[in-house]
């Protein structure tokens, strides 16, 4: 009995000093003791971030016929307003340089509008990111553009896809807001615009000015060198497709998957005034042409459009289509009837794309990165 009572004490004497090592490598028993190293590099997840809204629009095109229906007074957005002014971020593609210049390059469709429509941008009272690599930002040539660059700054529209040379031009917008660091970029395919000399859509050098141009390599590198550098959400605005064309064309294809392959959290495109089609490419969604937001054109497929907010909350994003009808060049929301006919018509469809009863086409996804930030127990001054 003695024995047996001696050998239960030996398998317990064992068992205590097997914990007794354990702890002695335990960073927590290291930092009683004074040594908190092992502790500063442990993380845990400590997510304070609010929620956070994007939205983005279709082409706005403040000249031509469009001053007649526009007012200093009110906001163009304001029948649409109850999602567009609520946004922390609200993008937008400005189709035309804010510049007084009567010196036109391109001879086919120039398009201008006047510095004083500047502010009508501003539908959001939050940050407002004009998207300019398009193909009519350069109709008044180098002098246009930089007037545009200038107007823009002195009414604090950040400014994106368009430079005095290639580095300015690529560089994306980068927002920090509600603890998330937010980055957008944009880019226009040169393929494209082929027919079009450099002086009159003169693609970003090294040394001159012009836009920023989709580039296989370099482009999904600053995508992924973004979500490296901490970037919770990267958004690609591209300038792409084809004119009144309601499907996406290989391009677009190619493009929107790389960047998505590169990190991409989302990827909208423009340039088609009238609306393509949504694909869920590894679970990232991708809105191949959101059509005319704010425009003059008389053809009946560009009066009609959609809108999209991305609404984040920590990892989750719930990405909403809002479809809506350009009337007398300014947008409104479409009835029920409607908005289903325009998501009945999108190609490509999308199957993760639920309804809700108004018409509003909804993806939720999640992204891939969290947060994660130091903690430790233990003071080690």
């Amino acid at each position: 009995m003695k024995f047996k009572n001696k050998l239960i004490l030996l398998i317990l004497l064992i068992i205590l000093l097997g914990i007794l090592l354990v702890a002695l490598d335990s960073p927590y028993l290291h930092a009683l003791m004074g040594d908190t190293s092992d502790l500063e590099s442990m993380t845990i997840v400590n997510d304070n971030r609010s929620n956070l809204s994007i939205v983005v629009t279709g082409d706005l095109m403040f000249g031509r016929n469009t001053p007649a229906v526009l007012s200093l007074d009110e906001s163009p957005f304001r029948y649409i307003s109850n999602v567009t002014s609520g946004s922390d971020i609200l993008l937008v593609n400005t189709e035309n340089p804010f510049t007084t210049s009567s010196n036109a390059v391109k001879g086919d469709v120039p398009l201008k509008a006047s510095p004083e429509y500047i502010p009508l941008i501003n539908g959001t009272n939050g940050t407002v990111i004009s998207a300019n690599a398009n193909n009519h930002l350069f109709d008044y040539g180098v002098e246009g553009m930089r007037d545009s660059m200038k107007n823009l700054d002195a009414n604090g529209i950040t400014h994106i896809g368009v430079g005095e040379n290639k580095q300015e031009a690529s560089k994306p917008a980068v927002i920090e807001k509600n603890g998330y660091k937010i980055t957008i970029f944009n880019y226009m395919d040169s393929d494209n615009f082929q027919e079009y000399s450099q002086e009159v859509m003169p693609i970003a050098k090294d040394d001159s000015p012009g836009y920023s141009a989709w580039d296989d390599e370099t482009s999904p590198q600053q995508i992924k060198e973004a979500k490296e550098n901490g970037s919770d959400f990267v958004l690609v605005y591209m300038h792409y497709g084809n004119e009144y064309s309601r499907s996406p064309n290989d391009m677009q294809i190619n493009i929107s998957h790389k960047a998505i392959d590169a990190g991409a959290d989302a990827v909208v495109g423009a340039h088609a005034h009238v609306t393509q089609g949504v694909e869920l490419y590894k679970n990232k969604p991708i809105y191949y042409n959101l059509g005319n937001t704010i425009f003059d054109q008389s053809r009946s497929d560009t009066h009609v459009g959609y809108i999209v907010g991305f609404d984040l909350d920590k990892t989750n994003v719930t990405a909403t289509l809002y479809p809506i009808y350009v009337s007398g060049f300014l947008p409104q929301f479409m009835d029920s009837s409607g908005a289903n006919a325009l998501l009945d018509e999108l190609n490509p469809q999308c199957d993760s794309m639920e309804r809700t009863d108004d018409g509003r086409g909804v993806i939720h996804y999640s992204l891939d990165n969290e947060t994660t930030s130091k903690f430790s127990l233990f003071n080690s001054k």
